[in-house]
């Protein structure tokens, strides 16, 4: 985090705007949403700006592992029959688990009681995103970011 710090400020809103909907490097938009537009892999990023500080969101692109969003761990289930099931574990109650799978498509409903293990894999948000967008960009993303109340 030491060597991103400078990205804390000063950022240019518009241009971190662009880069989150359209920088193909990034694909935020793939993953995340911001007022309906986007993917369900991530969390829904309105309002993230009410609920948290400029640290928090430049911690979260760099080190996306650190602190993961509840509702948002990845992981691979394995069932009793030996297949297995990876995603995200999007909502849980004492019945069952709801996988949203990576790539898209329909969640999958999976019942606690077929499965044998249940395994925490890392975000598929890369960790190396401070290096591919550089300094200027994630000033600029966690700007844009930080206007989301």
């Amino acid at each position: 985090m030491a060597r991103f710090r400078e990205c804390l400020e000063g950022g240019d809103a518009a241009a971190g705007r662009l880069i989150f909907f359209e920088k193909a490097e990034a694909a935020c938009l793939r993953c995340h949403k911001v007022k309906g537009e986007g993917g369900d892999v991530g969390p829904d990023l309105a309002g993230i700006a009410a609920k948290h500080d400029r640290t928090y969101l430049l911690k979260s692109i760099v080190s996306p592992n650190a602190d993961i969003a509840p509702g948002f761990e990845c992981v691979m289930l394995t069932l009793k029959d030996g297949s297995y099931v990876v995603g995200v574990a999007s909502a849980e109650d004492a019945q069952e688990y709801t996988i949203t799978p990576l790539t898209g498509g329909e969640k999958t409903k999976v019942k606690k009681a077929t499965v044998k293990q249940r395994d925490k894999v890392p975000s598929p948000m890369p960790e190396g995103m401070g290096d591919i967008l550089g300094r200027r960009e994630l000033r600029d993303v966690v700007e844009y970011l930080s206007t989301l109340k």
